[in-house]
């Protein structure tokens, strides 16, 4: 993948670590990146995004754990025949410890679990208004 595809923003509150992550799994899901496919050193990414290596190392390791990709020693490091997999598994795995965050909130504030199941059934029956993200 080569560099350019990755953009971080170092002013974004989320940690450059996790918008690595976050792009290599969006490549890995439009077939940008395909089973197989090399990853540049964590030194080369570090020095094309100009972040420090262990940032890039962090991000590395997570991919990794979640089984997306393989860092096969000099050979370097590949995307793993079944990342798409993987990449859902962590997303799903993701969304649902957002979700559990949310319904804690929302009972804490004093809704029934049966006030937020409905209000999440219909958040999902209902179209979004034009122009949200």
């Amino acid at each position: 993948m080569p560099a350019m595809d990755i953009v971080v923003d170092v002013g974004s509150p989320e940690p450059v670590y996790e918008q690595i992550v976050r792009q290599i799994h969006d490549a890995v899901q439009t077939s940008r990146l395909p089973p197989g496919a090399p990853l540049p050193t964590v030194r080369q990414l570090a020095d094309d995004l100009a972040v420090n290596r262990n940032t890039v190392a962090r991000a590395y390791r997570l991919l990794e754990e979640q089984g997306v990709i393989l860092t096969a020693g000099r050979k370097g490091t590949f995307v793993r025949r079944d990342a798409t997999r993987e990449v859902d598994k962590a997303r799903a795995t993701e969304a649902q410890r957002a979700s559990r965050r949310l319904v804690d909130r929302l009972a804490a504030s004093g809704l029934s679990r049966a006030q937020i199941s409905t209000i999440f059934q219909q958040a999902v029956r209902s179209p979004r208004p034009k122009g949200s993200s």
